[in-house]
Parts: C-alpha cells; sequence; structure tokens
C-alpha cells in the first residue's frame, strides 16, 4: 500500500514547503510549552509570528478533501490525507508526523501499524498523552487498517479502555486490524505499547458507506 515516501517523490517546491514550515510551526509549540522564555523574547517571537501569518495570507484555500474526486479512493488523495490529518499530518501542525505500514495477517486481517512519540503538547496526566488524544489516535489507525483492506467505512461505536498511563516523550507502537466483515458492519481492535506494556486498547463497530454520496449529501446541508 502506498505511503507518505511514496509522494513524497512527486512533491512540488510549495509542497515541500509547507511540510517544512508544519515541522518548524511544530517546533515552536513544543518551546512554547518546554521552556521558559523571557518577556523579552516573547515579545520578538510575537512580532516574527506576525510577520509569518502576513507572509502566509493569500486567497482562500479549499479543504483538502473538498473536491468530489477525493472521495474516489485515488493514491493522490490518501497522500493528501496523511499530509493534513490532525493525528498525522505532514503539513498540518497539529499532527505529530507517523510513517504508517500496512499489511495483512496470517489470517487475512487487514491491518496497520506505526511508531510516534508526543511531546508537551499532547499532556493530559502526569507525563501522561491526554486521553482524548489516544482515543483519537486509536481511531485514526482504524482509518490506515481501512486503507489496508481496501474497505470504506465510517466510525459508529468506539470503545476505549486506559489500561496503563501512555507516556509522553517515549516511542509509542500502534496498530490496527480488522475482522472478516458481514455485511455493511466491520468490527476491529486497536492497540497502543509503550515497550511491551498495553496502555491502551479500543475496540470499534465501522459502517461501510458510499464516501462520494455521502460527501455530496452533506454539501447540501
Amino acid at each position: 500500500m502506498p505511503t507518505p515516501s511514496h509522494h513524497r517523490q512527486g512533491d512540488t517546491h510549495s509542497s515541500a514547503l509547507k511540510r517544512r514550515l508544519g515541522d518548524e510551526l511544530r517546533a515552536v509549540i513544543d518551546v512554547l510549552l518546554t521552556e521558559e522564555a523571557p518577556a523579552q523574547g516573547l515579545e520578538h517571537a510575537l512580532r516574527l509570528m506576525a510577520d509569518a501569518r502576513a507572509a502566509l495570507a493569500g486567497p482562500p484555500a479549499p479543504a483538502y478533501n473538498a473536491s468530489p474526486e477525493y472521495w474516489g479512493g485515488s493514491d493522490k488523495s490518501w497522500g493528501s490525507y496523511l499530509e493534513m490529518t490532525m493525528f498525522g499530518g505532514g503539513i498540518n501542525p497539529l499532527g505529530m508526523p507517523m510513517e504508517p505500514h500496512y499489511g495483512h495477517d496470517d489470517q487475512g486481517r487487514p491491518f496497520a501499524e506505526g511508531t510516534v512519540r508526543l511531546g508537551r503538547p499532547y499532556l493530559g496526566g502526569p507525563d501522561m498523552v491526554h486521553g482524548g488524544y489516544v482515543a483519537g489516535l486509536l481511531d485514526h489507525m482504524f482509518g490506515l487498517a481501512l486503507h489496508a483492506g481496501p474497505l470504506v467505512a465510517v466510525t459508529a461505536t468506539l470503545t476505549v479502555r486506559y489500561l496503563s498511563p501512555t507516556p509522553i516523550d517515549r516511542d509509542l507502537s500502534l496498530r490496527a486490524w480488522f475482522e472478516p466483515g458481514e455485511g455493511r458492519r466491520l468490527r476491529g481492535r486497536a492497540t497502543c505499547h509503550h515497550g511491551e506494556v498495553l496502555t491502551a486498547e479500543a475496540e470499534g463497530l465501522f459502517l461501510r458507506v458510499d464516501m462520494l454520496e455521502m460527501a455530496e449529501r452533506n454539501a447540501r446541508i
């Protein structure tokens, strides 16, 4: 299955610059939350950020998934999602980039897995990733596993169990997979490990849908 590296081979100069800017913005957010800058430094940074915002001004940009062609399932569309999603975006500074890997296990079940390290911006409890972000990240893994199917479905229910603190600033191993489906219904499981420790697991029910029809219907709302 395609991974972000496949799409980067055909990068435009603009896309590459946006990705570098996303990396820099993530770094700025991390420093803002982890270091005690003096007032003079904060004032200087504020001026620089205002200048940066002015430099980025331009005509309105449509959402990455605004075009009906996006929902046709092309590799290019999938690459756009991986760049812009808030749970793994290369360009979106709200997400921490993660290189996903796809496959099918010995029982033929589609799966996706990856490793990510989350810092201070994702803090919840003491030295712990916020539980809401853990849940979102596991749901994101289900989306990646659907791509491995390939399957097209949306989340109907998601049940998350927190078994141990999910630590910040540590490598987290994530994996999601789907059982054989019956009709519209698909059931999947996902896990988050820190080393050998299972920190969280999820079970989800997903419904097969026609995403193009859904996009067209939502556009009329």
